[in-house]
């Protein structure tokens, strides 16, 4: 069977772009990913993959039609070439092996709200301790600790609570100096430059 029309379960796709299954599963029910019901379970095109992890422009094609092994991941749940930037190690050495963890769940989140005029993402303490496994009151020193190192903004209107990265995101080793391989520009194709999920957390 040829690489696009490859049909793939969700822990495939979910390994392919680093996004969590109960993700995938939201993005199907909802149409934002195509996919087709077998039973309970779900299964994906290749192909459909595409507008996932090509750049947005239609002439700026990141992934190689060659098989599924020399896909580009440029986007998965957070810009990759910030796990080589050298900032999970900065973070945990200053405030404790929690707190990349928790960083990387918020860039996640922000990710997946897309891009919001404001680039206010709402959060719920309670749900970030659940899904990250710590304590509510140690995530919620871990968020002040980060934002009195300005790397996220804190906010709340009401009842509700928001975050936002503030960018452009400083880390020891720049993107420049980062290989392509790491989701960086050090010998990237041109094309791989214009894809907004390299420069998302560069921009102010």
């Amino acid at each position: 069977m040829d690489n696009q029309e490859q049909l793939l379960n969700l822990k495939e796709v979910s390994a392919l772009l680093k996004i969590n299954t109960e993700v995938l599963r939201r993005w199907l029910r909802s149409g934002k990913l195509a996919g087709l019901k077998v039973g309970s379970d779900w299964r994906v095109k290749y192909s459909d993959l595409e507008p996932l992890i090509s750049s947005s422009n239609n002439n700026a094609k990141i992934i190689s039609k060659k098989g599924l092994n020399s896909l580009k991941k440029m986007s998965t749940a957070s810009p990759k070439w910030l796990e080589y930037s050298g900032l999970p190690k900065l973070l945990n050495d200053k405030h404790g092996p929690e707190t990349w963890p928790i960083f990387k769940k918020l860039l996640e989140l922000d990710f997946d709200a897309g891009r919001p005029a404001n680039r206010l993402v709402e959060y719920n303490i309670d749900e970030i301790a659940l899904i990250t496994g710590y304590d509510i009151d140690f995530v919620a020193n871990i968020l002040h600790l980060l934002a009195n190192d300005c790397y996220i903004a804190l906010s709340s209107d009401g009842n509700k609570n928001y975050y936002s990265i503030i960018t452009p995101i400083r880390t020891p080793i720049l993107i420049l100096d980062i290989d392509y391989e790491n989701g960086g520009i050090r010998g990237a194709p041109s094309p791989a430059l214009s894809n907004p999920c390299l420069r998302r957390y560069l921009e102010s």
